[in-house]
């Protein structure tokens, strides 16, 4: 957690910094990345960056749970809008779209899942925040339609519909296709998904 002295920064001054971390993050591993990159991005001195954080580490959490948290707070905001899980996912499509293309959110998330996958204690606590975050939003679904009903399936189905929507976006970005393309394309496994594929 970073010290008292980031907290009483100015929004403006914190956004550049997690900006910074978030730009060197997204190019290195944490035991890749440098302090060095991130203060000239930044713009701020090194004997500041230790008067905000106790070491690298410190503040590489901050920015994971950070960006964990603005997904959960987006992913509540479109439940205001549907409690039908397709609805849901196709309405997000459009959130996880630009953060993949604009965000480089991929290749974030890539670099955090190898730097913490020798770190238990934070692996554990990383998949209780996904599950916390996933069954938050089941909750705020109507799944009286769905045949699943063990929270388990639920959370597994949740995790396809994602990686469905991750793996059409990745294929976006190769093949060169528009959002409304990616999204058309989306919709169409997703349609798959939710009508199955056996004839009735």
């Amino acid at each position: 957690m970073p010290k008292e002295t980031f907290f009483n920064l100015d929004k403006a001054k914190r956004d550049k910094i997690i900006d910074a971390a978030k730009k060197e993050f997204t190019v290195n591993q944490l035991r890749k990345s440098r302090v060095s990159n991130i203060i000239k991005t930044a713009g701020i001195p090194r004997g500041s960056f230790y008067q905000y954080f106790e070491d690298i580490d410190d503040l590489y959490f901050y920015v994971i749970n950070n960006m964990f948290h603005k997904v959960y707070h987006a992913g509540v905001k479109y439940c205001a809008d549907t409690n039908d899980i397709f609805v849901f996912a196709q309405i997000t499509f459009e959130y996880d779209y630009n953060g993949f293309i604009n965000d480089m959110r991929q290749d974030f998330m890539v670099n955090v899942l190898k730097s913490i996958s020798s770190n238990e204690e934070y692996i554990k606590s990383f998949n209780e925040m996904r599950r916390d975050y996933i069954m938050g939003i089941l909750k705020k679904m109507d799944l009286s339609n769905i045949r699943l009903k063990e929270e388990e399936e639920l959370v597994k189905m949740y995790r396809m519909i994602q990686e469905l929507k991750r793996n059409v976006i990745h294929r976006a970005i190769v093949e060169d296709l528009t959002k409304e393309e990616a999204a058309k394309e989306f919709n169409w496994y997703l349609d798959i998904i939710k009508k199955g594929l056996i004839a009735k």
